[in-house]
C-alpha cells in the first residue's frame, strides 16, 4: 500500500502553517465578537484585530502582557541588529493557541488561557469560574455544594499588595439588554453588567452579613460586635401572619404581655 505520506506532499506543511502559538498583548472587548489588539507569533509576526473565540455562556478579559523591566532597559542601552524584530515584548502574557482557517495567515482565530491566574490542582469533576484578574475569587463547584467566593487579596498586576475590601453578592437587578449592532466607527457605551439598580441584595464581606432594599441596609450581622440588627416589622412564628408574634423593644411587652427577654427565652426553647 502506498505510503499516505508521499500521497499528500503538501499536508505536513498545510498542519504547520494552520496553527501556531503565541502570546497576547492586550484584549479589545468592545465588539460582539472580543478581540485580540495584537499577539505575538514569531520573531516579527505580530498579528492584530483579530477574533478570540470562547465557549457561549462564558467571557473574560485576560489582563494585559506585564512589561518585562529587563528588556526595557535592554532597548535603552542599545539596538539590536538582526533578522527578526527584538523589541517583542517578552513580560508574562496570556497566550493563545492560534488556528488558521484555510492554512491562511492573515486571518487568524485565537484560544487564549492564562497561566498567570488560573486555579490548579484541582480534584476531578470539580469546576470553577474564576476572576481573569488573579484575585482568587469564583464560582466554585464540587460534590459538596457550590460557593460563591469572594476575597480581599489584590489583583496579580497589582503594585500594592495590600487587600481590597470586596464583597460577594447575591442580587436581582434592573438592566437593559446590551445592542446586538455596533455601526462601523460608533463609540460603544459602558454596561453596568452587575446591574443597573438593585432590587433586593444579599451582601456578604470578611465581617458583615447585610441585606439591602436598593441602597438600604434593612438589616444586617456585624461580626465583630456579634450584633444581628433589622429594620421593619420583625415576625416569627407561624407562617400564617394572624398567628405571628411581634418582636418588640427592649423596653416594650409582647402579646402575650412577656417582657422581651422571657419571650425570647421561650421562643429560643422551642
Amino acid at each position: 500500500m502506498e505510503d499516505s505520506r508521499k500521497s499528500f506532499p503538501g499536508v505536513g506543511r498545510q498542519v504547520t502553517m494552520s496553527t501556531s502559538r503565541a502570546t497576547i498583548r492586550e484584549i479589545d472587548d468592545k465588539h460582539l465578537m472580543q478581540q485580540v489588539k495584537h499577539a505575538d507569533v514569531h520573531h516579527s509576526e505580530t498579528p492584530s484585530d483579530f477574533e478570540r473565540w470562547q465557549m457561549v455562556g462564558l467571557t473574560s478579559v485576560p489582563l494585559k502582557q506585564e512589561e518585562d523591566q529587563n528588556q526595557k532597559q535592554k532597548n535603552n542601552s542599545q539596538d539590536e541588529q538582526g533578522d527578526w524584530n527584538h523589541n517583542q515584548p517578552k513580560g508574562k502574557a496570556a497566550e493563545a493557541v492560534m488556528i488558521y482557517v484555510g492554512g491562511s495567515r492573515s486571518h487568524p482565530i485565537g484560544i487564549v488561557d492564562d497561566r498567570r491566574v488560573r486555579p490548579y490542582a484541582m480534584k476531578e469533576g470539580e469546576t470553577a469560574l474564576y476572576a481573569a484578574s488573579g484575585t482568587g475569587q469564583m464560582v466554585f463547584h464540587n460534590d459538596a455544594g457550590s460557593y460563591l467566593v469572594a476575597v480581599n487579596n489584590p489583583p496579580e498586576q497589582s503594585k500594592d499588595s495590600k487587600d481590597v475590601e470586596r464583597f460577594a453578592s447575591l442580587r436581582h437587578v434592573e438592566k437593559k439588554k446590551q445592542s446586538r449592532e455596533i455601526k462601523n466607527g460608533q463609540e460603544v457605551q459602558e454596561h453596568k453588567h452587575e446591574g443597573e439598580t438593585v432590587n433586593l441584595e444579599v451582601r456578604a464581606t470578611k465581617t458583615r452579613i447585610e441585606f439591602r432594599a436598593g441602597d438600604t441596609v434593612v438589616g444586617y450581622y456585624d461580626k465583630s460586635s456579634s450584633t444581628w440588627c433589622f429594620v421593619g416589622k420583625v415576625l416569627l412564628g407561624d407562617s400564617d401572619e394572624s398567628k405571628l408574634k411581634n418582636v418588640h423593644r427592649k423596653d416594650d411587652i409582647d402579646d402575650a404581655g412577656n417582657k422581651p427577654a422571657t419571650y425570647a427565652k421561650k421562643v429560643f426553647a422551642l
